[in-house]
């Protein structure tokens, strides 16, 4: 007795019959459909008509597993049934140890050719969906939004940051295929992470892992390149009814240039990270936020170790292990996941907005508002709205009522500066990363140059200086200063800087 369709050749109908498995009828099945839904996703993804960045999960990690998962399946159910058949002494005759392939036979040459043809569109759609899903897993939109909870706070700094147009993994990657790989193994590690709820909250910071800023902030901050001084102004505004403002200009010496090439050199980033000069130090905490030794390498080859009063010099092994080489991010340690304090932000409001400077009281009701305790972020936001629309409603009625737009507008901004400074789910604000630019609200610069880094040698330390990395324009002024007609100091013609940093005329 045979069970081998008749209108077949030999060969093709040992292959039917061993195709009669339920394993093999559900892969076809799932690569079928899982084939027509990723084509069908790939077309709707070239248009651009996917937004929701769970359905791009769904179609470009799913539905290709789904086709791949189906095209295994399929041989294994034809293997296992043959195998069921041989133990079983069904079709003895018919069932070789072997296929037999004989393309002198025209039912096996057309059955290789269909199966080709066939193989050549899966590649084509696996590569294609491949790219596009490696492409949709380096969007900013995958990185912020797919874990949404954790990456809240980071998403919501980075669309207000002035990096809101560079896609992460320009700086958290950068370029190169290893790198690439790198962060894919370790992206697996952080999905375990958040499926059993073990990530930490607030993420880490600094990011111990991350690659060197010569190798991403660089390929477009070129050090070399930065020269001449930066005009800066800073709002403050006081806690009382007329919310006091109080405007500083500063001039700040950022600088650049090389040295080595010829170039105008001095201030900041030349002093800092570019290579005429090179500084190593080692922190003593994890947040690189309290120092115990610096050293810096001049473009001379002088070096001069600096180390904190009533600290123990380190050793030689410790230094050659731990020391980091100084580079962008130790200063710019926040350039697009900033968190100001609701003080500082609401500075900022009331600095770009000054109608609302009109509103008694405004600042002070704010950051009240904002440091109250909230349970989620959302709540948050919806109670620092309605606490400043109940202030002015209850205390100044006639305010409320002959200025309504005003206040509504109040309110609306005032939830904004709840919405970009915290976030109690993730436990995330400025005191859980603070910025290492300027020293207002955090050490910052004062890290190093708090005059107590000394050189036990010479009694030297690292300056501190207001007039090392800013001249002070206007100091307190009540209104805001006209920039364009600002007296700026020109720089010396001919100007020679010693290893302390401060700058001083040739005779």
């Amino acid at each position: 007795m045979t069970i081998l369709p008749k209108s077949l050749s030999p060969a093709l109908a040992r292959l039917a019959a061993y195709a009669k498995n339920p394993l093999t009828a559900v892969g076809f099945g799932l690569t079928t459909l899982s084939g027509i839904g990723l084509l069908v996703f790939l077309i709707l993804e070239g248009l651009g008509l996917v937004e929701n960045p769970y359905v791009g999960l769904l179609g470009l990690a799913f539905l290709p597993g789904g086709f791949v998962g189906g095209l295994l399946a399929m041989p294994v159910g034809i293997f296992l049934r043959r195998r069921k058949l041989r133990k079983r002494g069904v079709l003895a005759t018919d069932v070789p140890l072997w296929p037999r392939l004989d393309f002198n036979d025209g039912h096996i040459r057309r059955a290789f050719l269909i199966v080709l043809g066939l193989t050549v569109v899966n590649a084509i759609l696996l590569a294609t969906s491949s790219a596009v899903a490696v492409e949709f897993m380096d969007s900013p939109k995958f990185c912020g939004t797919i874990c949404h909870k954790v990456m809240q706070p980071e998403y919501t700094a980075y669309q207000n940051s002035p990096h809101s147009r560079v896609k992460c993994v320009q700086c958290h990657i950068g370029p190169g295929a290893s790198f690439m790989v790198r962060s894919k193994f370790d992206g697996l590690r952080q999905v375990w992470k958040v499926m059993l709820g073990t990530y930490a909250r607030p993420i880490a910071s600094p990011v111990h892992t991350l690659r060197p800023a010569r190798d991403t902030c660089e390929g477009c901050h070129w050090p070399a390149k930065h020269y001449g001084d930066k005009l800066h102004l800073i709002g403050r505004f006081a806690d009382d009814e007329k919310n006091t403002p109080s405007f500083t200009a500063l001039l700040l010496k950022t600088g650049g240039g090389a040295r080595a090439a010829g170039q105008q050199h001095g201030g900041i980033h030349w002093w800092h990270i570019y290579a005429d000069n090179r500084i190593r130090y080692l922190a003593t905490d994890k947040r690189r936020q309290e120092m115990a030794w610096v050293e810096l390498t001049t473009a001379d080859g002088k070096q001069t170790e600096f180390l904190r009063e009533g600290a123990k010099p380190p050793a030689s092994a410790a230094i050659a292990a731990e020391a980091r080489l100084m580079d962008c991010i130790d200063c710019h340690n926040r350039p697009t996941h900033l968190f100001e304090s609701p003080a500082r932000e609401t500075d900022a409001v009331l600095q770009r907005q000054a109608e609302l400077r009109a509103l008694p009281f405004y600042k002070r009701e704010v950051v009240k508002a904002a440091q109250a305790s909230y349970a989620t972020h959302e709540q948050g936001v919806a109670g620092v709205r309605e606490a400043i629309r109940g202030f002015y409603q209850k205390s100044y009625p006639d305010l409320a009522a002959g200025q309504a737009v005003l206040v509504a507008r109040g309110a609306e901004e005032a939830a904004r500066v709840y919405d970009r400074t915290v976030f109690p789910q993730m436990n995330t604000n400025s005191k859980t990363h603070p910025t290492n630019i300027g020293h207002d609200e955090s050490p910052g610069c004062f890290r190093c140059h708090d005059g107590n880094m000394k050189n036990a040698k010479t009694g030297e330390t690292i300056p501190n200086d207001c007039e090392t990395c800013h001249g002070i324009l206007v100091d307190g002024a009540t209104a805001e200063p006209d920039l364009t007609k600002l007296a700026i100091p020109q720089p010396v013609a001919e100007a020679k800087t010693d290893h302390t940093g401060a700058t001083e005329a040739k005779p």
